[in-house]
């Protein structure tokens, strides 16, 4: 703050009206965004300045600046630039245990840290003892079954004075450190250890406790400041102000109430489960419990070992491993002192063991044992640690008091929090409350003395002013009387005494009520000649008298820090769940050897569906196929590109008595009746053997406006009875179990989430959030409709490819590679489907995709029924060959075997070989051996030369 002339007349004078000027900057705020490159910009918001009294302007986007080159572009952020990706939103920290002896016990101890991000998953980040700077590999990694691990703290005396004795008890150590009082230099014992003290009533101090959990009626916290004298009287000395670290003694303000505000710690217990039922526990967990400042409670986490899965115990009881509790009492006996240590187990016993004041040497107790010493106030005490004030460079430090027997409170020392370092004496010079706006400060009231003549010739005021980063940036003299920059002419020094003092000086102070009305008045303060403070007068800022009636302190600029950032209002209906009902399959199955399924809405509530065989065909058919179909409908969002993709799994169970036959059942996706709309289609294998299990799978893209209106269905259908005849021999029957149906839909709702910008605006001296604004980006209100959350990463489209493949279907293809009109071969045809709904091939490949495969010439695929192939049979042919008659293979087009035998002559048989004879009473036979063969071919050709020769021949005939 600039300095002010003091508003009053030279040696005094009637007060006269205080004209306060002031002037600030307005807040400045930036935050990350990210390109569509990676590179990161800063986006800069403003917020005004006003004057006091004034409301606010909301804040604004004024430009953004480019870190790589520093430079300044005012106006919007640039239009690809989205919110960058963010790491952990916390960390929990988890110690484990590790043996590294192979005993099978714990040994070790090691820590690991897990990151928690804003999605609420987890992930391990480091594993540590007590450096997280060295990685900790673990040898065997066992459960922590240590007992308590307790560690206490004792002043002791030796020959040279008073030290600290730290001792560890538990969790596989035993650990006893000395130190000197500032906790962290070691000391060597010299001499005879013992209980610090003497013969005087009460030589020792007591500890003034601190009671956090208080808030001033503005939301200061405060601690209430309690002790307990030699005779066990508790009395509240006082009250401090954990802002400002100043001291009240006396009571509570009569606006201080418990503190409104989150957890303020948390505290990890751990239970113990009896998962087996047998009434003892067999397994550990932990409770994460969050602690609020009011003193109140409330589970936060359960979980075992890793925070990232949640347990749900079976049935929680009292853990009873080992102690659950540990304590340790400093005690005398007629040899003097020694520690005794407490253990209470959960069963209610206790026990205790008594040690030598190195915590470890067993102790013989003689004589009467009692508390150390036997004067009214024996009990040690502790100095008590006062934080809440920080050095000028913003270091924070702790004010050690202590308060003896008489009651007396005294300043020991202070302690730097952050090197941990301790200094007796009171702070250094220019210490204030952590977190206090300053840039300027003045000392007290200085003297320029003559060095010859001893004369003083003016008083002076030294006014330092600081760095952002709280350095002295520079030092100021400053005439006490005219407020003026003064030149030194002697020596600036101490006044002497008797040296008269600025009779008064004057501040502007606001009077804050508890309704929040701010009230500047001023404050006009009396010294004496040594510059101590005497008294004070409050006048209106016109001059007239002015009572105080709220909460009197320095008046604040108004100050606000704004975050502004870009999220996306992402819709939360696209993903509907989809309604399944049963329905007619005969639209989807029109073939005469299929039979509805009655209660398939069992299996598409998630249940299961037996599909039973059959005991023979359906009338005027070879066989019997199992059916159910029901219709998939999804209430469609408010916004959505055009599609929807479905998804429909089952698994599916041969449960026999037989192997099928070729193609045995299917399920299908469909967008109307018939195989004209079939849309997608996955096979169980072919000749599906009893006892064969597997997973069932359609899956396509289909119009939002079908799916919405219920056109879109799934069948299933399997063979429950087979006589294909020559396909496969004997009759098939087969059973199916189906369970574990599953549909899901997800709408397409690319460009359907909405850019919006989220101001958070805060106290810059509380923290607390004062208004969270949401707007466009171009400024103006908005409404979230949907789910705030971070926008996808911007990138730019390939405009040689502006509509990709949404989706990639199979197509089953025939080929015919003999050219005799009938399909031979099957092989599938994957098609890419775009953001329009047309198809590409993307090429043609074995019907297992494991090859890529060139069709010979692709003709359409049977139609008919794919539950079971139509009836063939075999029939049998005779002929008699008289001398110079003959026959032919070529008249046969199904012919299937074929057998000469020469009788009373030979005969002349003509093959792809060429002529041979026919020996009289010689047989010869040609026969297909597989059921895949079509028929058997020529050239065939058999004469009867010299006698009779017979022809037996069988072939293929439909039924």
């Amino acid at each position: 703050m600039a300095i002010e002339p003091v508003p009053c007349a030279p040696g005094g004078g009637e007060p006269v009206e205080v004209n306060v000027t002031t002037c600030c900057a307005p807040a400045i705020a930036s935050t990350p965004l990210c390109r569509a490159d990676g590179t990161m910009v800063l986006l800069v918001v403003r917020s005004g300045c006003v004057e006091c009294g004034e409301a606010a302007p909301d804040p604004e986007v004024v430009g953004w600046i480019d870190p790589a080159t520093s430079t300044f572009t005012p106006g919007a952020a640039p239009a690809d630039a989205g919110p960058c990706d963010t790491g952990c939103v916390d960390t929990i920290c988890v110690q484990r245990c590790d043996d590294t002896d192979g005993d099978g016990a714990a040994d070790q101890a090691y820590s690991e840290l897990w990151c928690v991000r804003i999605d609420g998953t987890t992930e391990l980040v480091l594993t540590y003892q007590s450096d997280p700077s060295q990685p900790y590999t673990p040898v065997s990694p066992v459960e922590c079954e240590y007992g308590c691990v307790e560690t206490q703290t004792y002043m002791l005396c030796d020959d040279t004075g008073t030290f600290l004795r730290r001792i560890t008890i538990g969790a596989g150590q035993h650990l006893v450190e000395d130190l000197e009082l500032d906790g962290i230099t070691p000391h060597i014992v010299s001499g005879t250890v013992g209980a610090c003290g003497g013969d005087s009533p009460c030589e020792e101090p007591t500890t003034p406790t601190a009671t956090v959990g208080l808030c001033l009626a503005d939301g200061t916290p405060i601690a209430v400041v309690i002790t307990r004298d030699c005779s066990g009287k508790v009395t509240q000395d006082g009250w401090a102000n954990l802002t400002t670290g100043a001291y009240t003694p006396g009571t509570l303000p009569a606006d201080a109430g418990p503190c409104d505000t989150p957890c303020v710690d948390t505290i990890c217990v751990q239970r113990c489960d009896d998962t087996d039922g047998d009434g003892a526990p067999d397994q550990t967990y932990n409770e994460l419990w969050c602690v609020r400042a009011d003193g109140t409670t409330e589970l936060v986490l359960t979980y075992e070992d890793d925070p990232s899965q949640p347990y749900t115990p079976v049935s929680p009881l009292d853990c009873e491993y080992g102690s659950v509790q540990c304590h340790t009492q400093l005690l005398c006996d007629d040899n003097g002192p020694f520690i005794r240590r407490y253990t209470f187990l959960s069963d209610g016993t206790a026990s205790f063991e008594d040690l030598q004041l190195d915590g470890q040497t067993p102790h013989a107790v003689i004589g009467t044992v009692g508390a150390c010493g036997g004067s009214d106030c024996e009990q040690q005490t502790s100095p008590a640690a006062t934080v809440g004030l920080c050095l000028a460079d913003g270091t924070p430090i702790a004010v050690i008091v202590t308060r003896d027997c008489q009651g007396v409170t005294r300043e020991e020392g202070w302690l730097n929090l952050t090197t941990g370092a301790y200094s007796t004496g009171r702070p250094p010079a220019g210490v204030v409350a952590c977190g206090e706006s300053r840039s300027i400060e003045t000392t007290g009231t200085f003297c320029d003395v003559d060095p010859n003549t001893g004369n003083v010739l003016g008083l002076v005021l030294i006014e330092y002013s600081y760095a952002a980063d709280g350095s002295v940036s520079g030092v100021r003299l400053v005439d006490a009387t005219t407020g003026q920059t003064y030149t030194a002419q002697g020596e600036i020094t101490t006044c002497p005494a008797g040296v008269a003092q600025p009779e008064q000086d004057l501040i502007v102070l606001c009077d804050v009520a508890a309704d929040g009305t701010v009230t500047s008045f001023v404050r006009d303060y009396r010294r004496d000649e040594n510059g101590q403070i005497t008294g004070h007068t409050d006048y209106t800022l016109d001059g007239q008298p002015y009572t105080p009636a709220g909460t009197v302190g320095q008046c604040v600029e108004p100050c606000r820090a704004t975050s502004t950032l870009l999220l996306c209002d992402l819709p939360t209906d696209g993903t509907p769940t989809p309604t399944v009902t049963d329905n007619d399959p005969s639209p989807y199955y029109p073939y005469s050897t299929g039979v509805p399924t009655a209660g398939a809405q069992a299996l598409w509530d998630g249940g299961t569906l037996t599909l039973p065989q059959a005991a023979g065909p359906q009338p005027g058919t070879t066989g019997t196929v199992r059916t159910a179909s029901a219709i998939i409908q999804a209430p469609r969002p408010v916004c959505d590109a055009g599609t929807a993709h479905v998804k429909v799994q089952v698994d599916a169970a041969q449960l026999g008595p037989d192997d099928g036959c070729a193609t045995t059942g299917f399920i299908g996706l469909y967008n109307g009746p018939g195989e004209a709309n079939r849309i997608a289609l996955d096979l169980a294998p072919a000749n599906t053997p009893a006892g064969w299990t597997g997973k069932l799978t359609v899956e396509a893209d289909v119009p939002a406006a079908d799916l919405a209106a219920g056109n879109i269905a799934v069948l299933l259908a399997f063979d429950a009875y087979d006589d294909s005849g020559g396909i496969c021999p004997g009759v098939r029957r087969t059973s199916w179990q189906l369970s574990q149906f599953d549909a899901t839909v997800v709408y397409d709702q690319t460009d359907c989430a909405t850019q919006f910008l989220r101001n958070v605006v805060t106290d810059c001296q509380t923290g607390q959030v004062t208004a969270v604004t949401d707007t466009t980006l171009d400024g103006q209100p908005y409404t979230v409709t949907g789910e705030p959350g971070q926008c996808k990463t911007t990138g730019a489209e390939d405009p040689a490819d502006p509509c990709p493949a949404q989706n990639v279907l199979e197509a089953c293809r025939c080929d015919d590679t003999d050219g005799d009109g009938v399909s031979d071969v099957d092989y599938v045809e994957l098609l890419a489907v775009d953001c329009a709904g047309a198809l590409t091939s993307l090429g043609t490949y074995t019907a297992d995709l494991s090859a890529p495969y060139t069709p010979v010439a692709p003709i359409d695929c049977d139609a008919g029924d794919p539950g079971a192939e139509p009836a063939t049979a075999v029939q049998a042919h005779r002929v008699q060959l008289a001398a110079g008659q003959s026959w032919s293979a070529d008249s046969f087009p199904r012919l299937r075997s074929v057998t000469a035998t020469a009788h009373t002559g030979t005969g002349t048989i003509t093959t792809a070989e060429g002529d041979s004879t026919l020996f009289q009473g010689e047989s010869v036979m040609w026969a297909i051996d597989k059921d895949e063969d079509a028929r058997l071919i020529g050239p065939l050709t058999i004469n009867a030369a010299t006698g009779a020769v017979v022809v037996n021949w069988t072939e293929g005939v439909d039924l």
